[in-house]
This record gives C-alpha cells, structure tokens and sequence, in this order.
C-alpha cells in the first residue's frame, strides 16, 4: 500500500502535465500556492483533449509502478478531481 504522501504526490504530478499541457499552460504549483485551486470550477477554464489527459495520467501511473487498486484509484481521483476540462476532437 503506497503512503498518503506518496499517492498525494502521484496527484500533482500528473495535474501538473495535464496543466501544463492544457489550453491555456498554466503552473500547477503556481495555482495551487496561490489558492487557486480552492476555487470552485477554477479547472473549467482549463481545456485538454480526453486522450492525451488518460495518455498522460496512465504514463505516470507506470512509471511508479502501483498495485492495480492503486492504480484505479489514482485515476479515478484525477478524473473527478480539477483536471481541465477534457474534450474529445471530431
């Protein structure tokens, strides 16, 4: 079982590439220090396609190589969490 730090710190890495990939970039850390992400919808401002969100977040995901809970319950977090807005290109 990894330790609340370290799936807390999973988390903000994948927000911080999934923001820094978004329209528009912006600094996961720099929204969060500065309270940003306290805001209700502030993510809503933010867009990313569906697919590149679920690529980015699953890269991640192998890299620290969880237990599948783990790893279900990663994404399940960064999908209902303040990812940006994801949309699917048709």
């Amino acid at each position: 079982m990894i330790s609340d730090k370290k799936f807390e710190d999973i988390i903000f890495e994948i927000y911080r590439e999934l923001f820094k990939q978004a329209n528009p970039s912006a600094d996961f850390d720099e929204l969060h220090a500065c309270g940003i992400t306290k805001q209700d919808g502030f993510f809503d401002e933010y867009f990313l396609c569906q697919s590149i969100q679920d690529e980015i977040t699953e890269a991640i995901i192998k890299r620290h190589k969880l237990r599948p809970h783990e790893r279900e319950s990663i994404r399940t977090t960064i999908l209902l969490g303040c990812s940006p807005r994801g949309y699917n290109p048709e």
